[in-house]
């Protein structure tokens, strides 16, 4: 919107001209012209900020108060600046940016691209000690070299001209060209703001090269697929989900759905072994040959057993095979995983494995007593389970089973006498286990063959780790990587604000702390997966944030922030799971009835 600049008139309502005042002796005044020199000394209360010389070596004085409207107001005779560009953002607010800027509607600033400059040779490289130089990681990092030509080029130009001048500058040269020094700082100084807002993320040049492609720069959503409303009252709560190479997959009880990665569009939906069937749970992740397996329960109750297994292939969601674990007609409670060349179950009452191909049984393991209760999941070329016997010795063991044979690889007792027990995780073997007391609680770990062993306290002087779900959850977590394991630490009374989430890292050969990192986020967070070598952290949107994710070092636990997300995500991103792969992003939330089934976001280009 363009408005008439402002004249005496409008000035003189609020700011008062100047009075009039004596030229030093020292300065001659060799006429009129020179009244705006950059020689002048400046009115009492005035402020001048200088711009780059023109070709006559004078220098526009740019006084600091404002009209209402936002302009700069000036005298009689005096040039008026460019306008800037108000463009509204939030109900409320307004966002200043450079004339020419363009703003997108998820209010992300575009700025138009400089020419790129004339290329120039390059020097020929100067020979290394070994067979050849390595070459810079700095110059290597995605996206830098598009900035050789941006604001911080241009800056750069600025200073070089003012370097460049061929000849002794006098007295009053000097202050021009201390002038244009300090608009090219300015200039500096803007083109990195600018650089970050076009990132989204953090300003650090070390962090773009970690982690997923596209993590620092910003978020556009890409398509959202809606809540299913063809089962009324059905049961919308995530029961698992997979990330494909083409489509993203969601399983509750209204049925297991894929959708197209691209636009959000359906692919195709897994029919239930039995009318009324619905899903249960699903494998945390698919075999190599595209193969992934669902559980069952007979009907909607809750109550009724999740005992069918259904092996699914993930190029067209045909069920190959279905089993049934048990023939209870009561509750039962069961995880299924699968590996290169099988489909394992472990229910409350037996661990059964089937060939992946037929479903031809393979083995099956019922405890280490004749009346036992188990619980555990599979991962890689191990099966972990939880096994409480009433006729063993001790009563509570973890038992590490080999995935060929089903037979007891180790075993280890757990002598602290739980309350519950739960497989976080089969590779690395780690279980949680509660007592009668929150500061009861442990995590147990071992190493592949059972040894070493490590305890490490869920309550601590911190506060409390988040280790309730593990590997199996459908929104796992605590996250494990080689010997590590990674979680949030909530505080101690988090509903009077005492203390700050942070994250931590476990060495599970020793149960020490590696290290602990204080989250810089406000507002909600969530550990949603590991990105390579990081945890990576979701939070929210609030007020002063825009919804993003951060990842934080398994070396050490630096915190790199992420781009922003679209205004508008609000408390998505922590509210289920988020899946991340080449480029892209997939929440998909614990209930669908609140953000619909899956939302997909990529990173801009």
């Amino acid at each position: 919107m363009t408005q008439d600049p402002l004249g005496d008139g409008h000035a003189q309502q609020w700011y008062p001209q100047p009075a009039p005042r004596e030229w030093p002796q020292e300065w001659p005044r060799e006429g009129q012209d020179q009244e705006w020199s950059a020689s002048r000394a400046p009115w009492p209360g005035e402020q001048v900020a200088f711009l780059p010389y023109d070709p006559y070596g004078q220098v526009q004085p740019q006084p600091q108060p404002y009209a209402p409207e936002g302009y700069p107001a000036g005298n009689a005779g005096e040039e008026q600046y460019a306008p800037y560009v108000v463009v509204p953002q939030q109900p409320g607010e307004q966002l200043y940016a450079p004339a020419g800027a363009e703003y997108t509607p998820d209010g992300y600033v575009h700025l138009e691209p400089e020419p790129e400059p004339s290329p120039s040779p390059e020097p020929a490289p100067q020979p290394s000690s070994g067979a050849g130089a390595a070459p810079s990681r700095r110059a290597g990092r995605s996206g830098r070299a598009d900035r050789a030509s941006g604001p911080r080029a241009k800056a750069g130009a600025a200073a070089d001209a003012v370097a460049a001048a061929g000849h002794t500058p006098g007295r009053r040269a000097l202050l021009v060209r201390s002038g244009a020094g300090l608009a090219a700082l300015g200039v500096l100084i803007a083109a990195a703001l600018v650089v970050g807002a076009e990132d989204g993320g953090s300003a650090s040049a070390d962090d773009a090269d970690d982690g997923d492609p596209g993590f620092t720069v910003a978020h556009t959503r890409t398509w959202a697929a809606a809540a299913d409303t063809a089962t009324p009252g059905g049961d919308d709560t995530l029961v698992g989900s997979w990330l494909l190479d083409g489509a993203v997959v969601r399983a509750d009880a209204t049925g297991v759905r894929a959708y197209d990665l691209a636009d959000g569009r359906p692919a195709w939906t897994v029919a239930p072994p039995a009318a009324g069937a619905v899903p249960c749970g699903l494998s945390p992740t698919v075999g190599r040959s595209g193969l992934g397996a669902v559980l069952f329960r007979p009907r909607a109750d809750p109550k009724s057993p999740c005992a069918l297994v259904t092996a699914v292939d993930t190029k067209d969601g045909r069920a190959v095979w279905t089993k049934q674990l048990s023939d209870t007609k009561g509750g039962y409670g069961a995880r299924v995983g699968v590996t290169d060349d099988q489909v394992i179950a472990v229910g409350d009452s037996r661990a059964v494995a089937w060939q992946s191909a037929d479903g031809a049984d393979v083995w099956q393991y019922t405890g280490q007593g004749k009346f036992c209760t188990l619980s555990g999941g599979v991962s890689d070329g191990t099966v972990l389970v939880a096994s409480t016997c009433a006729d063993s010795t001790p009563v509570d063991q973890a038992v590490a089973l080999n995935t060929a044979d089903g037979k007891v690889s180790w075993w280890r007792g757990l002598n602290n006498r739980p309350r519950t027990a739960t497989v976080l995780s089969a590779d690395p073997p780690v279980v949680l286990t509660t007592g009668e007391k929150p500061e009861d609680d442990r995590v147990f770990a071992w190493g592949r063959t059972g040894d070493p062993a490590a305890e490490i306290p869920v309550t601590g002087a911190d506060g409390r780790l988040d280790v309730g779900h593990g590997t199996f959850s459908a929104n796992p977590g605590v996250f494990f990587q080689d010997r590590t394991m990674v979680t949030t630490t909530v505080p101690a009374d988090p509903a009077n604000g005492a203390g700050q989430v942070s994250v931590a890292a476990y060495d599970l050969d020793t149960g020490k702390q590696r290290w602990r990192t204080a989250a810089r986020a406000k507002g909600a967070v969530r550990a949603v997966g590991t990105d390579g070598a990081a945890l990576v952290l979701a939070v929210d949107e609030r007020l002063d944030q825009p919804a993003h994710l951060s990842r934080f070092a398994l070396d050490g636990g630096r915190e790199t922030v992420g781009g922003n997300f679209p205004a508008g995500t609000g408390s998505l991103l922590v509210s289920g799971r988020v899946l991340i792969g080449g480029g892209r992003v997939v929440a998909v939330p614990e209930h669908a009835t609140n953000f619909g089934t899956a939302t997909g976001f990529r990173a801009k280009e």
